[in-house]
């Protein structure tokens, strides 16, 4: 079984650098997938925990097995994973409450406050608010994180099927989903009563748990179990998911989830999930 150290970034990786790591990974092979993915091959004791931990501020280091790489479902996040930003803030900031709805969505996401009491909290801060609101959020404030739609509809030509597993809102995720050709998408639906929020979702809340269980029903309809999924997201609403896949990828995380995540992307753009998978730029679908 080939083992592989995936080096990413932002920007062009230096050749010094892919040089410096060639030899400290004493690299049998080195493959450049692209401007900004190199990948390594390494025999499995070269990979050593003080390199584990040689992410400086430029690049992003993961290890990954070529068995790893066989995978049928992308299963992402969306409020700060695929897009910028946290839809309930920049609703909350249109209506005059962002202070107070970012400080419950900072202890939702850091400080380990149960996600569906947090997100009720937020929500009755926002009772009232008329829907058009959400659509000048929509339009105005919301945007799509760069490479996203290249990742979407890359691991669609190469993989197979990707779903948008959000604790956001329908409202967003049916929209971006028809903008990144996603094939699944599964949100709360926000209840709205004469053109106004109530403060409520109706049905069940995507939570970490029920995020894992629609991750799970999805892949079990190929016929293939969690180890076949690449799951991404931000929050500790996705350490679950993130943590019984075989891909798991905390994007820009938070302290908990990246503490949970065997792959850790701090320092690059969303695409280079590709490069962690084997892709060479010249395969990625614009």
């Amino acid at each position: 079984m080939l083992n592989f150290c995936v080096v990413t970034s932002h920007k062009e990786i230096p050749s010094s650098e892919i040089a410096f790591l060639k030899n400290k990974l004493n690299a049998e092979r080195v493959d450049v997938l692209g401007s900004s993915g190199v990948q390594f091959q390494v025999h499995p004791d070269n990979i050593t925990e003080d390199l584990k931990l040689e992410r400086n501020k430029k690049i992003d280091i993961n290890f990954i097995t070529e068995d790893e790489r066989s995978v049928h479902l992308l299963a992402s996040d969306m409020d700060g994973t695929i897009l910028q930003e946290e839809c309930i803030d920049e609703i909350a900031d249109l209506v005059g409450k962002g202070s107070e709805v970012r400080r419950i969505t900072t202890q939702a996401m850091q400080e380990g406050l149960n996600f569906e009491e947090a997100l009720l909290k937020r929500l009755a801060l926002l009772k009232g608010t008329e829907l058009g609101v959400l659509e000048h959020c929509l339009y105005k404030k919301i945007n799509v994180r760069p490479g996203a739609a290249v990742l979407f509809k890359t691991f669609k030509k190469h993989f197979g099927k990707t779903a948008i597993l959000s604790g956001g809102f329908t409202y967003f995720s049916d929209h971006i989903q028809k903008e990144l050709e996603a094939d699944f998408s599964f949100a709360n639906f926000l209840e709205y009563k004469e053109g106004r929020l109530t403060g409520k979702v109706i049905g069940t809340i995507v939570n970490a748990e029920k995020k894992l269980e629609l991750m799970k029903q999805l892949i079990g309809r190929q016929g293939e179990n969690s180890s076949k999924v690449v799951a991404v997201g931000d929050g500790n609403n996705d350490i679950k998911m993130i943590s019984e896949s075989g891909v798991g990828i905390s994007f820009k995380g938070s302290d908990h989830l990246n503490l949970s995540a065997k792959h850790v992307l701090k320092n690059s753009d969303i695409s280079a999930i590709l490069y962690l998978l084997g892709l060479r730029e010249e395969q990625f679908v614009y």
